[in-house]
């Protein structure tokens, strides 16, 4: 049934349960930690968080934006790094910050070379759409930077260049596009 079709329905009797959530003391998943990094990203105030990350970690608790594993797992994480960085200190200064960027391009409007070409030439001329989303974007005198969080573990810089350059080489000339100006930066 439709949201709106049981909302009508005058004699709707159907059990409810209640859900059958994971144990807290389960391990997370790379992806549940991923997940968690993210959503701390996405919604925590920065200036907090590089004064006092675990002060900015359990307001994002208390404001329902992590669960307690969430938070744990965001304290657990090298997140603090970040905010010590030669990247977070240009963020301080940029023009304009956005988070979480939802994107759709055309193909065929991409200016892709190298090993994306391919991929150029089998869309041209076609309505083939790209969409994702940037985790962070922010903007310089020069142009606009692109960051995007990994928290793979067990890999190292050049395993992580190698796994994610296509990826971010399509976000940041999608972003070139939408934004009609230079990307001066791509961050892992």
């Amino acid at each position: 049934y439709g949201v709106s079709e049981l909302a009508k329905k005058e004699d709707f009797d159907a059990p409810l349960q209640k859900p059958q959530f994971r144990s807290s003391g389960s391990k997370m998943t790379g992806s549940e930690r991923g997940t968690a990094v993210h959503t701390f990203m996405q919604y925590a105030d920065f200036a907090a968080a590089a004064s006092d990350l675990s002060a900015e970690i359990a307001r994002c608790r208390e404001i329902g934006r992590l669960s307690a594993r969430q938070a744990t797992a965001v304290a657990e994480s090298k997140i603090a790094a970040f905010f010590t960085s030669e990247l977070y200190q240009r963020m301080r200064n940029a023009l304009h910050i956005w988070r979480e960027q939802k994107f759709m391009v055309r193909i065929c409007d991409l200016q892709l070379d190298g090993s994306l070409a391919q991929i150029g030439a089998d869309y041209a001329g076609t309505d083939g759409m790209v969409t994702g989303i940037m985790d962070l974007v922010f903007e310089e005198q020069d142009g606009i930077v692109l960051v995007d969080y990994k928290t793979d573990t067990g890999k190292n810089e050049a395993a992580l260049l190698e796994a994610y350059t296509e990826q971010i080489r399509l976000y940041a000339e999608a972003l070139s596009l939408l934004m009609k100006k230079p990307v001066c930066g791509c961050w892992l």
